[in-house]
């Protein structure tokens, strides 16, 4: 134990000791670097700063904190703490106001954002001080890299620059692929795309106002802004680095060191000066704004929807109950299924009623809160209608099979393979059963026999074989005897069923999984319902064109081949388009490739699940190439 307590006691005395080391080192050699006629002329030079530079500067720096307190709305959205966006920005100023003031950044800065939004509490604050700090420490690698590339700049900065240039699009590749690491047992969610990209753009604005405010305290003969902009990100990121308060010592040996400082030019009272305005004057403000935070706005009470999964319109959505999704109420008082992934916060299927630009709204504002892109996906075509008018980028990306019950008929001329199916069926010993679940063990049993067949798993849009979640289904099974050789399960909504599973074993006879399917219409109708969805097929988004037709035949034969579409085609289904829609171009497409990496490679299920994989071939346009 007291070996214990000596070894923290060092680690502490280190912590605080190596700043104060390196700010004495650093001070030696200023005074080898400093002439000592620049220092008696100092008040002097001091005195010749105009007040149009001071005004100036002091608006440069405010510009310069108005980009820095964006890296807490980002954090704030990737953290989801649902503070606004303003009080976001008031907390982040004040916070690195202090933290680069007075040294040892991660913890006043977390102090002093917890004085101003004591409702996150403190272990919520020190955590968005981190994030702030480390988002800002690679930001800043990234881009002293590339405008060491660009402008003016020593030749030892080259490998930067290098490292730079690749680490940017791999580190984008990292972040879409890998938006969770785990650290021990520890989850750790990454930034987003949007977050990552708004991180950098604010952090270049920040630098380069930062250093135009050093500029524009100097005389005009010293050095140009271009030769000056990365002097100074390598001066801050060394000053950065040290934990020396406000980096003093490590930041003037750098600009010292490259700048033309004699008694004639001033440039040791430009930073000064520069100290005084971006350092000085910003903390005293962030003191003083300390003594009164503003109080948290009071929320109110709103009344909410009834949040069930069973009465939305359509039932297809009620998958996302096992992974990720939710219903969430929005501001007109109805209610939508929203599936959020790492980079998008995307409403699956439509909200029902007349207010339709406001669902879009509502999604586009909540996206950016969550700092994710807004994503519809499987709309209807009168939501996507009013998407493509209000800008959106919109792609016919699936086709739902609904069999209209009122209208279902085996015998119809249309129906002819079902029948033969049908009858094939009927001449094996198999027995259907309608409305009772198989035995967990023997279900789970063949859902993994028909995974090993049939390929990885899946999940996402799509159901995976548990028990809890298969327990709110309907269900037949088909029996050889006393063995289960396949089921099918079927969400359940007030109008609308939707087929989910399908399992089989490799030996199940020709035309039981069409009979099975068949004998679910007929339980539907039965129970009222008007129609059902034998879930969706890849789409041609515009079958005039080579490429979409190209792309079209690829998602298919990924999707289950032909084999899929052929099966659903046999119960002559009506064909539904849906769609997806986002802001933008890039944001649908990076949109649809997250549902795509999701999809593929799902969250593992609950530990009590008696199977944490299936791949449902059957449900979905992204499904297996191996088609059941």
């Amino acid at each position: 134990m007291r070996r214990h307590q000596i070894a923290m006691i060092a680690r502490a005395a280190w912590r605080v000791g190596f700043p104060v080391l390196i700010l004495a080192v650093c001070i030696l050699l200023l005074a080898r670097q400093i002439p000592t006629d620049a220092v008696a002329r100092l008040p002097g030079d001091l005195a010749d700063i105009s007040a149009l530079q001071w005004v100036l500067a002091a608006c440069l720096t405010a510009g310069s904190f108005w980009a820095v307190a964006q890296y807490d709305v980002q954090a704030h959205r990737m953290l989801g703490t649902n503070i606004s966006d303003n009080r976001a920005r008031g907390s982040g100023a004040v916070g690195i106001a202090i933290g680069q003031t007075v040294g040892f950044g991660l913890v006043s800065g977390a102090l002093a954002r917890w004085r101003m939004l004591p409702d996150i509490g403190a272990a919520r604050a020190l955590q968005l001080s981190t994030v702030v700090a480390l988002s800002f420490v690679v930001a800043w690698a990234c881009l002293t890299g590339l405008v060491s590339a660009i402008a003016p700049a020593p030749a030892w900065t080259m490998p930067l620059s290098i490292t730079a240039v690749l680490a940017l699009p791999l580190g984008a590749l990292v972040l879409y692929r890998c938006p969770t690491i785990y650290i021990g047992r520890h989850k750790v969610p990454l930034p987003s795309l949007p977050v990552a990209g708004a991180i950098l753009i604010w952090a270049l604005v920040d630098m380069v106002l930062a250093a135009a405010a050093l500029w524009v305290l100097m005389p005009p003969t010293v050095m140009g802004f271009l030769t000056l902009l990365p002097l100074f990100m390598i001066a801050l990121g060394c000053g950065l680095m040290s934990n020396t308060p406000g980096g003093v010592g490590p930041f003037e040996l750098v600009l010292i060191a490259a700048l033309p400082i004699s008694a004639e030019t001033g440039g040791l009272a430009a930073i000064l000066a520069f100290r005084i305005v971006y350092y000085a004057l910003p903390a005293c403000l962030a003191m003083l704004a300390m003594l009164r935070p503003r109080p948290a706005p009071s929320l109110g009470s709103r009344a909410r929807a009834p949040l069930a999964w069973r009465d939305l319109p359509r039932s297809e959505a009620q998958a996302l109950k096992q992974n990720g999704g939710r219903i969430e109420a929005l501001p007109t008082g109805q209610t939508a299924p929203v599936w959020h992934t790492a980079q998008t916060r995307t409403l699956f299927t439509a909200s029902t009623g007349p207010a339709r630009t406001a669902t879009l709204t509502w999604l586009r504002q909540s996206a950016r809160r969550h700092g994710r892109i807004a994503l519809l996906y499987k709309s209807d075509a009168r939501l996507a209608a009013r998407a493509r008018c209000a800008g959106w980028a919109v792609l016919h990306v699936a086709d739902d099979a609904i069999v209209d019950l009122d209208r279902y008929d085996e015998n119809a001329p249309t129906r002819r393979r079902l029948r033969r199916k049908l009858r094939a069926a009927r001449k094996t010993d198999i027995t259907l059963c309608s409305g009772t679940h198989p035995d967990a063990e023997a279900a789970a049993q063949l859902d993994r026999a028909w995974q090993s067949s049939s390929g990885p798993a899946r999940g996402g849009s799509m159901g995976r074989y548990c028990p809890s979640y298969v327990s709110n289904q309907w269900v037949v099974s088909a029996y050889s005897g006393v063995d289960l050789v396949g089921f099918i399960t079927l969400h359940r909504g007030p109008a609308e069923w939707c087929l989910d599973l399908m399992r089989h074993s490799d030996d199940v006879p020709d035309g039981v999984m069409h009979a099975l399917v068949h004998q679910a219409l007929t339980d539907a109708r039965a129970h009222g319902v008007a129609r059902v969805n034998l879930a969706s097929i890849v789409a041609c988004p515009d079958p005039t064109r080579g490429i979409w037709r190209g792309l079209a035949r690829a998602a298919v034969t990924w999707a289950g081949g032909p084999g899929l579409r052929q099966f659903k085609s046999a119960f002559a289904p009506r064909w539904v388009p849906r769609y997806a829609a986002a802001p933008s171009w890039a944001g649908l497409v990076l949109g649809l490739a997250d549902l795509a990496r999701v999809i593929r490679k799902p969250a593992p299920l609950a530990p009590v699940d008696t199977n944490p994989a299936h791949h449902d071939d059957e449900n979905y346009e992204l499904a297996s190439h191996k088609a059941a």
